[in-house]
């Protein structure tokens, strides 16, 4: 709530015939200014004149941070690695005299945050070879990206693709794979695919093998227009013929001056070598390595060097910053980046302020937004198993996603589009276009524009993994209050089939069906238990990734519900679960299943929602509205004795008790005027009377 008084130092007070349109002036701009607060407030009119309600302090202050959010991924301008986008993905991969190495990634997938270090050092690792391949990275969670992963295939995350040299664009034309995830086995696939590039550029490396029996002298032949002969020639000697490290070192030495190195295949020696050939007198000096590995190889010829006043340096850092950047004055956009950092931040105090266990409308339509324009609409093309998921998944959300009369009509047309359109297969990009036309034909649809309650303190935290827990634990309650089914698998069967074949973390996907299988998810019996087998997995996971680097700071991942919010919740252990140890805790402790319902189903109650953070409250559905498929016990709120946990004023009573405090301050300055001026007394006519009304 925010009220606006200004007051001046010599206050003067209006002619008592104003005192009236005063009043109503005053309530007026009272009912206006009063909104649901800052952190919800748009920043109206772009950024102009943003720059006046800053001081430069705070523009200096945040511009740094606005700066490293500017690609808002994994990623930023001090890796090495190059962030690309949908806009220049093809300029920077296709027809380049260099070859490319993508990752293509989800910012909120935990095995992509995970693996990012591992791709930032691998982009360093190899910066050497910078002219030759290029390390980049494309986030696919954004919606500009959206189209082109699915143009690129790609079915999960991270998928790293290699680009070779002048690699034309066309049908089909999406790279070669690199499944591998491992730093060094990476690299060891990417020297191999080099090593078989057809069409080289001119700086291309000479990787093919020699034989010992070669003449000295054709090793220092100039072979490319330009070039000069070099002092010295290194030959690096390996038994094993598929071995990577001498092609290694020929790529980190590929652009030193002076310098030509060789690998040499001879399967009669014992053990691999190191040798130098001098230009000067074809003599032939064996080096001493204490380990045959790119490393060491590298640094002795490194050491030889130096000895004959030959400097190499060693590249190992890179910033796409250019020297003097960023001294620039902040910029509008910049501002206006800035101020949207500050709503971000005032939501998290606010979430902060009600408590975990509250439910968020806003981050139930995030969720299915997400899924239906990312998630499902990156498959070029939905057939088996996968269309029979994302009919199960659309069935549970049109008879309980708490959607408005826009929302009902937008997810009932889809599903019927599925089903006319989807007997055996369904085109990905169709169904997208589909998504779209349904959104501008049923609008107003969504009721938010961002994350509330799973809003992270950081890019990719949290956020949809967060949003899909949650809007899958309100459909089983919902599913468990409602007598439209009496399957007790509806909503888990949907979850299961959405997640093995939608969610794009392909190890988080391959770790919810192994827990699915092991907590025989297909022998619940009833809806009750449908509730408590999700919460007890939800508890699963959050056990294996604490501390993990998925997780959020300021959202630790910790047993839920916790002591503070249902101390009825758990009591000391009386028995032994029979093939039930997720009930139990290593505290000595277990989970008191009968409360715990009560407390799930009267957290995901559907009147239960909160409205908070929507830019249109009127949209969400209230009281029975968007539940018109299904009746059920849910609108009682499944009552239980537990106090209202996050419950605070609707807007309506937050803007009517501030009128009526505006009201009252008028009231007492009319009356305090009276009081000034009750020494004067004038007699009443008719026409003064009329004149006030």
């Amino acid at each position: 709530m925010v009220m606006r008084i200004l007051i001046s130092a010599r206050f003067h007070l209006p002619p008592t015939r104003s005192s009236t349109a005063w009043l109503l002036l005053l309530l007026v701009v009272a009912t206006v200014d009063l909104g649901t607060g800052p952190w919800l407030g748009q920043v109206d009119g772009g950024a102009v004149g943003l720059r006046e309600k800053l001081s430069v302090y705070e523009q200096r202050l945040y511009k740094r941070q606005i700066e490293e959010s500017e690609n808002s991924g994994l990623y930023d301008a001090t890796d090495s690695v190059i962030s690309l986008t949908a806009a220049n993905l093809k300029q920077q991969v296709f027809n380049q005299p260099h070859a490319s190495l993508v990752e293509f990634y989800n910012s909120y997938c935990g095995f992509c945050r995970r693996f990012a270090p591992i791709w930032k050092q691998l982009a360093t690792d190899i910066l050497g070879w910078q002219k030759l391949v290029r390390v980049t990275a494309l986030d696919c969670s954004r919606d500009e990206n959206n189209a082109v992963c699915r143009e690129f295939e790609v079915m999960a995350y991270p998928t790293i693709r290699f680009f070779s040299p002048y690699y034309a664009d066309g049908e089909q034309n999406i790279g070669q794979p690199v499944k591998e995830h491992d730093g060094q086995r990476i690299i060891d696939r990417l020297v191999e695919y080099m090593l078989h590039v057809e069409n080289k550029p001119n700086n291309w490396p000479n990787f093919t093998a020699i034989n010992r029996t070669d003449d000295k002298a054709t090793l220092f032949e100039v072979t490319s227009l330009g070039a000069s002969r070099p002092k010295y020639v290194y030959l690096i000697t390996e038994k094993d013929s598929i071995a990577t490290t001498g092609l290694q070192v020929i790529l980190d030495f590929h652009d030193t001056p002076d310098v030509v190195v060789y690998r040499v295949h001879d399967p009669t020696l014992t053990t691999n070598g190191l040798s130098v050939v001098d230009g000067s007198s074809l003599s032939v000096i064996n080096l001493p390595i204490d380990e045959f590995s790119r490393e060491k190889v590298r640094e002795a010829i490194r050491s030889h060097l130096r000895q004959h006043n030959i400097i190499v340096t060693d590249v190992s850092t890179k910033s796409t910053k250019k020297a003097g950047e960023g001294a620039a004055g902040t910029t509008e956009q910049n501002i206006s980046a800035l101020m949207e950092q500050k709503q971000e931040a005032a939501i998290r105090a606010k979430v902060k302020e009600l408590g975990a266990a509250v439910v968020y409308q806003a981050d139930l339509e995030e969720a299915i937004r997400f899924a239906l324009f990312h998630e499902i609409g990156r498959f070029r093309t939905i057939e088996g198993e996968r269309l029979v998921a994302l009919q199960n998944f659309l069935n549970v959300l049109v008879r309980y996603f708490p959607f408005n009369d826009n929302g009902r009509r937008f997810l009932t047309e889809l599903r019927q589009y599925v089903l006319n359109n989807g007997e055996e297969r369904l085109d990905g990009e169709a169904f997208v276009a589909r998504v779209k036309s349904l959104e501008t034909e049923r609008k107003p649809v969504f009721s938010s524009n961002h994350w509330i309650g799973c809003s992270g303190s950081k890019e990719g935290l949290r956020r949809y993994p967060c949003g899909l827990w949650t809007l899958f634990h309100y459909l089983t309650v919902q599913a468990a209050e409602s007598d439209q089914s009496n399957n007790p698998l509806e909503v888990l069967d949907a979850m299961h089939g959405y997640i093995k074949h939608y969610f794009g973390c392909s190890e988080c996907s391959q770790h919810f069906q192994q827990m699915a299988d092991r907590n025989r998810i297909w022998q619940v019996g009833t809806k009750d238990d449908a509730v408590l087998w999700l919460w007890s997995s939800h508890n699963e996971v959050n056990k294996r990734l604490a501390g993990d680097a998925t997780q959020d700071p300021e959202h630790p991942k910790v047993q839920f519900p916790t002591t503070s919010d249902c101390t009825q919740c758990r009591r000391k252990i009386l028995t032994n679960h029979h093939n039930h140890q997720q009930y139990t805790m290593e505290d000595g402790n277990e989970w008191n299943l009968t409360e715990v319902l009560l407390y799930l189903k009267h957290m995901y109650a559907y009147d239960r929602r909160h409205l908070f953070g929507l830019h249109d409250s009127s949209l969400a559905p209230q009281g029975s509205e968007g539940r018109s498929e299904w009746s059920g016990a849910a609108a009682s709120g499944a009552q239980t004795s537990y106090h209202s946990y996050g419950n605070v004023l609707s807007d309506i009573d937050i803007r009517f008790s501030a009128l009526l405090y505006v009201t009252c301050i008028v009231m007492i300055v009319i009356a305090i005027k009276m009081v000034v001026k009750r020494g004067y007394r004038k007699k009443m006519y008719p026409h003064d009377i009329l004149g006030k009304v």
